[in-house]
């Protein structure tokens, strides 16, 4: 979908940007942990529960747009994953501040493209027929995502940019507001899950990447990506029921779905 540019007036470009990297530290908040989502089979993962620097120094700082040195290894799992910068965004690009990685820059306009990030497993789990991914990211002026638009997979180095079999929102956290030109601006964390069922891909899965692009001054606080050579026998609810079923799994994840909100 795509979205008119909105610019909210008389906001000053440095104001802005130092208004949403200092916003919402982790400290103040205590949104869902990032789980097992009980995939079947032989499984392995990655996770990165703090997304900030320390503990990634070396990066460069505010508005972003430097060159990384080097991707972001997962604190935690068995698999391989990467976490990497694609590209930059307007002004600016993603990089590790002090409570997230923060999608930097001067723009105050709404739905400013922040910046490409993707999580990466160059040696998947062998036979691979499932992915599941969790991605918690705080708002900017409503949006996380560019343009609403959810992650993507693409597999073995293409680009084939496959959307989720299924996705739902499992928690939109209220963490405070942010005095902005234009007054207080509500800040939301928003945790995401969502799952990709590969079986039906007849070449074997040896790699794959999960690539997604986030607005200016969105910050993403944590990552958790599953891996599986099964795929689950239990249908998948819709994310409009009441509990999600992670991928078959025993743990019943409760969604909080995002408030109603006027299209801007």
């Amino acid at each position: 979908m795509t979205h008119p540019t909105r610019r909210l007036p008389f906001a000053a470009p440095a104001l802005v940007a130092a208004a949403f990297a200092l916003a919402a530290p982790p400290a103040q908040a205590d949104p869902i942990a990032l789980t097992d989502p009980g995939l079947p089979g032989n499984t392995a993962y990655s996770e990165w529960a703090r997304l900030t620097a320390p503990p990634y120094t070396g990066y460069p700082g505010f508005p972003g747009s430097g060159a990384w040195p080097a991707p972001m290894a997962a604190q935690a799992g068995s698999a391989g994953a990467e976490l990497s910068k694609v590209a930059n965004g307007t002004g600016g690009g993603p990089y590790p501040a002090s409570g997230s990685i923060y999608f930097g820059g001067f723009s105050a306009d709404v739905d400013n493209n922040g910046g490409t990030l993707a999580v990466s497993d160059s040696a998947a789990i062998a036979g691979l027929q499932q992915v599941s991914f969790q991605i918690q990211i705080g708002e900017a002026w409503t949006y996380d995502f560019w343009n609403h638009a959810l992650p993507t997979l693409s597999y073995n180095g293409g680009s084939q940019n496959l959307a989720a079999t299924t996705s739902g929102l499992l928690e939109q956290y209220y963490n405070g507001t942010v005095d902005m030109p234009t007054g207080p601006e509500d800040v939301y964390i928003n945790t995401y899950l969502l799952n990709w069922d590969l079986s039906g891909i007849a070449d074997p899965i040896t790699s794959f990447s999960i690539s997604f692009t986030g607005v200016q001054h969105a910050q993403l606080y944590k990552l958790r990506v599953d891996e599986s050579d099964t795929v689950a026998t239990a249908a998948v609810p819709e994310p409009s029921s009441l509990a999600l079923l992670a991928c078959g799994g025993s743990l019943a994840l409760l969604i909080r779905r995002r408030s109603a909100r006027t299209a801007v």
